[in-house]
């Protein structure tokens, strides 16, 4: 039944939107939603930018340690 006429779902965000930017109460709220919005956003890219960086660091130690003790130089 969702599907049957979507243009009918967007107008009513639309709807929902100006009622909201309308009203002071209102202002609070979409600012809320606003916020919401870009914490869901910005948590996916900090999480991966950390996995990225802890595996650099890693990568970056283990090369390090290989220039410090070249194979066969021991024996």
């Amino acid at each position: 039944m969702i599907n049957l006429h979507p243009e009918l779902w967007a107008q009513g965000c639309a709807m929902c939107r100006t009622a909201l930017e309308n009203s002071p109460e209102g202002k609070t709220i979409a600012a809320g939603l606003a916020n919401g919005i870009l914490l869901m956003l910005v948590i996916p890219y900090a999480l991966i930018a950390t996995f990225a960086y802890i595996i650099y660091r890693g990568y970056r130690k283990r090369l390090k340690e290989g220039q410090q003790n070249p194979a066969g130089a021991g024996s």
